[in-house]
């Protein structure tokens, strides 16, 4: 989750560089986020690893929370939710009241795609999701997706395609990460790199079966950086298929540990099972932070910050079939050719990816947004 922190640190940096008033509340289970800025943190801690009963009284105390900081509120203050589970809780007895401040919702995938994905089609987040999910998002004032399609997904949901909405992807703070250091041209190894808290849509297992059935001269060999839910069933996969010196686990990795990770790969992976929860387009972090910091990947799905002509990613179709090694050795060994290529993927980050760039779209949205009437506010 380091990475979501990250991100919503730097949108709120952003828009308060642009002139509006802002301060962000993090509910977490630990005090690591809080990083150095001149805005307004407030770290909420809450546990993770809880009982029914102690979830139902952790939700109770996060709309405690929430309802008091709304309450508070009044025109034209403006709540921007990144769209949390927890909502499903508090939803009727903070959103549905009356208030004087907007509430808008980011949403960053389709929610009842990805808890049937996690939890199953029986579990309490998922029901809750289905059931409830059309009346939390009707309370909202504004919807904004990451990509068109989750956009247009969440109008659906709630049955109102003219409720103000906009479609801003993902960005990074393109200055936070060093510009990479390439390897030598590929000759006996292609080293790929994946950096994420891994989870089964992100598809890690159809590169590992495609690396089963590389019987090619040069070895490939991935660098796993990162933990999560999805990392014992790799592991096993892994092992099932022989695969110990080709697929290297190095856990959670950042500082200068990971930049040295960066410069020893020719090739980062992105996303390979997006299709899992139901999408077909994309606006990941760590593609933003792999162009930012220089270096191709492979993909399979679209991504509507880059164009399909984007000679630095190798898109693969959005399937369960292996990865063709052969296919991604020859992309790799075209992109590399280029000694100037990590500096102009990062001017390309620079123009188009940087938080710089979005946060003047969400401003002037908000901002429009905001400019009613008192009077009809909810």
């Amino acid at each position: 989750m380091e990475g979501v922190f990250k991100k919503e640190l730097a949108k709120i940096t952003l828009l308060k560089k642009l002139g509006l008033d802002c301060e962000v509340t993090f509910f977490a289970n630990q005090n690591k986020y809080i990083f150095n800025s001149d805005i307004k943190i407030k770290i909420i801690k809450i546990d993770e690893n809880l009982n029914l009963i102690q979830r139902i009284r952790r939700a109770r105390y996060i709309a405690h929370v929430i309802g008091n900081q709304i309450k508070n509120l009044d025109y034209p203050d403006c709540v921007l939710f990144r769209y949390p589970y927890h909502i499903l809780y508090y939803s009727k007895n903070i959103l549905k009241k009356k208030r004087r401040c907007k509430v808008v919702f980011e949403h960053n995938t389709k929610e009842s795609d990805e808890f049937k994905l996690l939890t199953g089609c029986f579990s309490q987040i998922f029901l809750q999701e289905i059931f409830l999910g059309r009346f939390i998002r009707s309370q909202a004032d504004a919807i904004v997706g990451v990509t068109n399609e989750i956009t247009q997904y969440q109008l659906k949901r709630c049955h109102n395609p003219d409720k103000p909405h906009i479609t801003i992807g993902n960005g990074i703070d393109v200055a936070s990460v060093p510009l990479r250091h390439h390897p030598p041209l590929i000759t006996t190894e292609l080293h790929l790199i994946f950096v994420a808290n891994v989870s089964r849509w992100h598809g890690i297992d159809r590169l590992i079966r495609g690396l089963a059935t590389n019987d090619g001269k040069t070895a490939i060999i991935l660098h796993v950086a990162g933990e999560g839910a999805e990392l014992p069933n790799l592991k096993k996969l892994v092992n099932d298929y022989g695969l110990a010196k080709k697929v290297i686990f190095h856990g959670f990795v950042t500082g200068q540990s990971l930049d040295e990770l960066f410069n020893a790969c020719h090739i980062a992976v992105g996303s390979l099972g997006l299709h899992r929860v139901g999408l077909k387009e994309s606006s990941t972090l760590k593609v933003r932070e792999y162009c930012a910091r220089g270096i191709p990947w492979i993909i399979a799905c679209q991504d509507p910050d880059f164009p399909d002509d984007f000679p630095y990613i190798h898109r693969i179709h959005a399937d369960e079939s292996p990865v063709n090694c052969e296919e991604l050795l020859e992309f790799a060994k075209r992109v590399c050719k280029d000694p100037e290529h990590p500096q102009k993927m990062r001017d390309y980050a620079m123009d188009h990816l940087d938080w710089s760039i979005k946060m003047k779209k969400l401003k002037e949205f908000l901002e429009k947004l905001v400019g009613e009437s008192p009077s009809d506010l909810v």
